[in-house]
């Protein structure tokens, strides 16, 4: 039972720590877009820049999701 428990609480660890490390993300997504499109003028790197919070987004909540998935499995299983 504690074995599932603190797998909850990692899930939730992970996306908080996720959710602090986005504006980090955000911004320096920011800079990299603002110095591709000042510095080269390529403005398809710069909206593929633009994508990496996207990503980072989906890929960090798919991360919590699938170890708060595999904790409540095996709550319902009871394993």
């Amino acid at each position: 039972m504690t074995d599932k428990i603190q797998n909850i609480i990692l899930a939730v660890v992970v996306l908080v720590a996720f959710l602090a490390v986005l504006p980090t993300i955000i911004s320096s997504t920011g800079t990299a877009v603002t110095a591709a499109n000042g510095a080269t003028g390529q403005g398809a790197t710069a909206s593929i820049l633009g994508l990496i919070p996207l990503v980072s987004s989906v890929g960090g909540i798919a991360v919590a999701g699938f170890i708060a998935f595999v904790a409540a499995k095996r709550l319902r299983n009871g394993d």
